[in-house]
C-alpha cells in the first residue's frame, strides 16, 4: 500500500476520523470490550486533538485510520486510539502506523512507549508481543467489566 500516507490530523479531519473510530472499535465491543473511542464524535476527537499529537492514515484522500501519541513523561510516550477502519482490517494499516507512533516517539527523544489493552481479548495483547511489548503491569478499570494491562516497549537505549 504504497500510497498510504500517515499525518498529524487536523481539526477538519474530525469528523472522518471519528466516524473511523466508531468503525474500528464495534468489533471491541462485539468481543465484550466496549471502548469510549467506539462512540467517538467529531467533538471528541477535536478533544483529542487539544490534548495530545494525533496522526492519521490517508489513502486516496480518505482517512482509513489513526493512533493517538501523548507524552506522559520525559522519557515515555503513551500510543492510544489505534484504529483502522473495519473496511481496511488485514492490509497493514495498523503495522504501519504502529511503525510510525514507534518512530516517532524516538524522533522526539523518547525510550519508552506504552499501551494499554484488554488482557483477556483475544488477539490483541498477543499482537503487541509479536510487536516487542512486553506486559508491565495490571491497569484496574473502575468504569468497565474489564480490566487491561499496561504493556510497553523500549525503543531506544
Amino acid at each position: 500500500m504504497a500510497d498510504l500516507v500517515i499525518r498529524e490530523a487536523t481539526e477538519r479531519d474530525a469528523s472522518a476520523l471519528a466516524a473511523v473510530y466508531r468503525s474500528a472499535y464495534s468489533e471491541n465491543q462485539r468481543l465484550g470490550f466496549p471502548a469510549k473511542a467506539g462512540s467517538a464524535t467529531a467533538g471528541t476527537v477535536e478533544k483529542w486533538l487539544r490534548d495530545a499529537r494525533v496522526f492519521v492514515a490517508e489513502f486516496n484522500n480518505d482517512i482509513i485510520g489513526g493512533v493517538r501519541l501523548e507524552q506522559t513523561d520525559e522519557d515515555r510516550v503513551k500510543l492510544s486510539r489505534l484504529a483502522v477502519h473495519e473496511d481496511w482490517k488485514g492490509n497493514g494499516i495498523g503495522s504501519r502506523l504502529l511503525d510510525f507512533a514507534e518512530m516517532t516517539a524516538r524522533e522526539w527523544g523518547h525510550s519508552t512507549i506504552w499501551l494499554t489493552t484488554p488482557e483477556e481479548h483475544p488477539y490483541l495483547p498477543d499482537l503487541y508481543r509479536k510487536r516487542g511489548f512486553e506486559k508491565a503491569s495490571p491497569y484496574p478499570l473502575e468504569d468497565r467489566d474489564y480490566d487491561e494491562i499496561v504493556m510497553e516497549k523500549r525503543i531506544r537505549d
